[in-house]
């Protein structure tokens, strides 16, 4: 299925819609705070112009229905959030990756965006799994995960390198029935 640059999924309070170059300065602040970049295969850029090819790389992975970045913005006040990614991972089984800017992070944002990308990965990708990774040490993003029913499935100890070192990671799962069968939380997307 085709999903135009246009679509957009809102929850209560965010709105997702396809990246942006407008976005750049918003994730050239975010990498600017101390250990923003830690448990992220990516390193902070050095200026604006290392944003714009991995820009290009996701827009054209969307337009060949690969996968999809959103920007996550507030749906009043259009304020810059952060990001969240979906892609394949295996047959009928899609992986997604997010991030918070410093600033707005603790609000319960990333929860919504989670739920919403969650019920676009079933819903509309045909999704038989959806599974997420973290560093170890970010209990943010493991809370995050587990609010959205999401559970420990195992422990990867060279998750990825960063300067030169492993991060371990934990990888955490919900298949489609569990998705299917758990109550939502009040700050689960419209329906």
């Amino acid at each position: 299925m085709k999903f135009p640059t246009s679509f957009t999924i809102e929850t209560s309070r965010c709105r997702l819609l396809h990246i942006s170059l407008d976005d750049i300065p918003h994730i050239m602040s975010a990498t600017r705070y101390p250990g923003f970049n830690d448990g992220m295969v990516w390193e902070p850029p050095a200026n604006a112009e290392e944003l714009i090819a991995p820009f290009e790389a996701n827009t054209k992975a969307w337009a060949d229905d690969h996968a999809y970045s959103f920007t996550i913005e507030e749906k009043n006040s259009k304020t810059f959030i952060g990001r969240i990614s979906i892609r394949p991972k295996g047959e009928f089984i899609w992986n997604f990756g997010f991030w918070t800017h410093p600033e707005k992070q603790n609000q319960g944002f990333m929860t919504e965006a989670v739920f919403a990308v969650m019920q676009f990965g079933f819903e509309q990708l045909g999704a038989s799994k959806i599974t997420a990774c973290y560093a170890v040490w970010n209990r943010a993003s493991e809370a995050v995960l587990k609010k959205a029913g999401m559970e420990f499935v195992e422990h990867i100890p060279e998750g990825f390198q960063k300067n030169g070192q492993w991060v371990p990671q934990n990888l955490f799962d919900i298949t489609r029935e569990k998705w299917l069968s758990q109550e939502r939380l009040p700050t689960a997307p419209d329906q």
